[in-house]
């Protein structure tokens, strides 16, 4: 089919020269261009010489390992340097040499331009442009795309470099928070202005609306763009130094708020957080017990075996709620993820005597970067044994196939996205209702491990291990000595918190472990009656489907 085409198309005329080989440029060739004749050019049918009437010859069959080529235009309408560039797509370009320096600027796709004809005047244009200002077009184009950049765009690119780069990429509810930040940018009607065009005072304006009612969000959704802008402006530096230009965007007005004291310290922040009584640490000689006397009777009350033992694990952990939650079962991965994800690189669980750790708890590269081992204790040892006989059942009812099987906390519901239990929200008040506490959320739950390790008065350094803050000196290697050492302090930590509900305790304790006096097992309150319709019931002899009520 190809060659019926060619021959309707006439040959142009060649001019034999050196084909170019420099290892820094692709091949090229000279030959007059014109319409039919680059359309049927190919990337996989390179030229191959010259025949003996000086004819560009292509190769006949396609050749696996071709490599982008250049046809120069020799037309006498075509400005000289101008050509068209073979690759996985056609590309016309023009090489000048202006003041000693060699340029090659990108014309355009040819799939852009109807004509070659018009390829060829916008590089006479481009070639105006070389020798009147010296430099490449190009570059002077993305020099104003510099000083023409959107909002919008600043954060894409941002968020593209945050969630690619090797360190501290992006997690997940960082990205969400930032999401929600470029939604209401949109919302006020800022993605799509110029970023330079944006005045200071209006940022602050802006700022002040909100801040009083909402001062965290407003924070954010000032703070992200800072941090956006900045970034770009050090990378536009580092371009226009390169290209020996002033730098297309200097400023970033959103930088007055800091510049002028608009952002809450540290201090205020803590203090606020104080007053309004926004972090609940359940307390260790009044709450603690409670709250796990309730937790121990509700897993027993409408399937919330899975949640409980999610929240009972993150309050024994000091664990953030986005660590534990997509755990699996050691003992499904590989060591080293030969057939799949590995142990090396997947949070999980291993109940089994580790020769090195012993029983342990693995979080992949948490909030901070950083993965993160902690020893499992024998009592939750225990739960965990517990929660995998559970775990196995669920996998009997579903199918081993199921999505939800690896998971240490398998999704309640089969049409899971993760496959992962999640959000332990309703439990949590139900369980906070149930002992009567006026707030309490999943965070409050690692605040509590925190107030207990102060209590007993484990070392700073062993308390930052645990809870894995970004400013300890965190490692995921040990020496025996300080493994041991973490094992026996998560030991204590384990007792304090347990001991405070001893059906709990006795439950979960080895054998060997003499019982601790307990109260009469806290009894929950019945569930509240489920709202809307009734629930639907199969007509076994065959019929229509009926409601509850009928």
């Amino acid at each position: 089919m190809q060659k019926d085409q060619e021959a309707f198309v006439s040959e142009p005329s060649v001019v034999p020269s050196r084909q170019h080989k420099d290892k820094d440029r692709s091949p090229s060739w000279r030959a007059e261009l014109n319409d039919n004749y680059c359309k049927l050019r190919r990337l996989e049918l390179p030229p191959t010489g010259y025949d003996e009437k000086g004819k560009l010859v292509f190769a006949a069959k396609p050749v696996a390992s071709s490599q982008p080529y250049i046809l120069w235009d020799v037309s006498r309408d075509a400005p000289p340097g101008f050509g068209l560039k073979v690759g996985r797509k056609k590309v016309y370009i023009l090489r000048r040499k202006v003041m000693g320096r060699s340029m090659l600027a990108t014309v355009g796709n040819f799939a852009d331009f109807n004509r070659i004809q018009d390829a060829r005047a916008k590089a006479a244009e481009l070639a105006r442009t070389m020798i009147e200002t010296g430099q490449n077009p190009n570059t002077l184009a993305r020099q104003v795309n510099a000083a023409e950049v959107t909002l919008r765009q600043v954060m894409a690119a941002y968020r593209e470099h945050w969630t690619t780069r090797t360190q501290k990429p992006a997690a997940r509810e960082s990205l969400k928070v930032f999401d929600r930040v470029a939604r209401q940018h949109d919302a006020w009607g800022w993605a799509d202005r110029k970023v330079r065009e944006i005045d200071d005072n209006e940022i602050i304006k802006k700022f002040l609306e909100t801040h009083k009612a909402t001062p965290t969000a407003t924070e954010q959704a000032f703070r992200w763009p800072t941090r956006a802008i900045d970034w770009f402006i050090e990378n536009e530096k580092i371009r226009a130094d390169a290209q020996d230009r002033e730098p297309a965007l200097k400023g970033n007005p959103f930088k007055t708020l800091a510049l002028n004291g608009y952002y809450r310290s540290k201090e205020q922040i803590e203090q606020e957080r104080h007053e309004k009584g926004k972090r609940n640490p359940l307390r260790p000689s009044a709450d603690l017990g409670p709250f796990l006397e309730a937790c121990w009777s509700k897993r027993l009350i409408n399937d919330n075996m899975t949640g409980i033992h999610y929240l009972m694990l993150m309050l024994l952990w000091g664990c953030r709620k986005s660590e534990h939650a997509g755990l699996v079962w050691g003992e499904l991965l590989d060591e080293l993820g030969e057939t799949g994800k590995g142990r090396r690189s997947t949070s999980h669980v291993w109940l089994k005597d580790h020769p090195d750790w012993g029983p342990y708890v693995f979080f992949y590269k948490t909030k901070n970067g950083r993965s993160h081992r902690l020893p499992i204790t024998p009592m939750v040892l225990e739960l965990l044994r517990q929660r995998q006989r559970c775990a196995a059942d669920e996998a009997i009812r579903r199918g081993f196939h199921a999505k939800s099987r690896p998971f240490v906390f398998p999704a309640r519901s089969r049409f899971s996205k993760t496959g992962h239990y999640m959000d332990a929200t309703d439990l949590l008040d139900d369980l906070r209702e149930e002992i009567g506490l006026e707030k309490l959320n999943r965070h409050d739950l690692r605040r509590s491990f925190g107030a207990v390790m102060t209590s007993l008065g484990i070392d700073e350094v062993i308390k930052s291990r645990f809870l894995n803050h970004a400013r300890a000196n965190v490692t995921d290697t040990y020496t025996q000595a300080e493994w041991q050492l973490l094992r026996e302090s998560m030991v204590k930590i384990e007792q304090a918190i347990l001991s405070k509900a001893p059906n709990v305790y006795n439950a979960l304790k080895p054998a060997d472990w003499p019982p601790l006096p307990a109260p009469a097992p806290h009894v929950c309150r019945p569930p509240k009656p489920r709202s809307g319709r009734p629930r639907k019931a199969v007509n076994l002899n065959g019929g229509a489907v009926t409601n509850d009520a009928d």
